[in-house]
């Protein structure tokens, strides 16, 4: 009987060819490739789902994107100038501030509160039916509120929302204030300082 050596498997290694080694090295680098392949489906699943909702811009980059929509468009109305004409022109409107609120106008079509006063909203007797944008005023330094887009789920003419920060803010930072995302809501927002 003849002596096996007690390192059987080293030895074997020893005596491949260099051509074994090679393939057994690509081997090994597929299994990794496919390996941080399946490790990453579930990140570009949760990119895919996050890309589904309306993106959040600057109120000036968001009505250029309209302006753009539109321009191809054989429609006769113009979202672009109806929301200018919302931000620019004197509106019916409805100021909500510590659960006060003020109405000049028949018919608001403008609701102005601020993020303090959004979860009074929905116990309000405000007249809802014709606002079509809510300016929201963030004043808090920390850019941590909530902003509950449920409390405006009895809007029935709502399409903008529209974020007044007199702080820095981006678009990342609006989106992990908003809870309860609407499809129907364009957001956007401006960031003025008062400088």
């Amino acid at each position: 009987m003849k002596n096996m050596p007690l390192n059987l498997i080293v030895n074997l290694q020893n005596k491949f060819t260099s051509n074994q080694k090679t393939a057994f090295l690509i081997s090994k680098r597929v299994g990794l490739i496919v390996v941080f392949t399946i490790l990453s489906i579930p990140v570009f699943g949760q990119t895919t789902i996050s890309s589904s909702t309306k993106p959040i811009m600057e109120v000036n980059t968001y009505i250029s994107s309209l302006k753009t929509m539109e321009f191809n468009a054989t429609t006769s109305f113009s979202n672009a100038e109806n929301l200018l004409d919302l931000l620019n022109k004197i509106q019916p409107s409805t100021y909500f501030y510590s659960g006060v609120e003020k109405t000049y106008g028949d018919k608001p079509r403008n609701l102005y509160t601020d993020n303090a006063s959004l979860s009074v909203i929905p116990n309000s007797n405000l007249i809802k039916n014709d606002i079509e944008i809510a300016i929201i005023k963030i004043s808090n330094s920390n850019l941590s509120p909530t902003i509950d887009l449920s409390v405006f789920s009895s809007f029935a003419k709502l399409k903008y929302i529209y974020l007044q920060s007199n702080n820095s803010i981006t678009d990342q930072d609006i989106s992990k204030m908003i809870i309860n995302y609407d499809e129907r809501f364009n957001i956007f927002y401006k960031v003025d300082k008062g400088e």
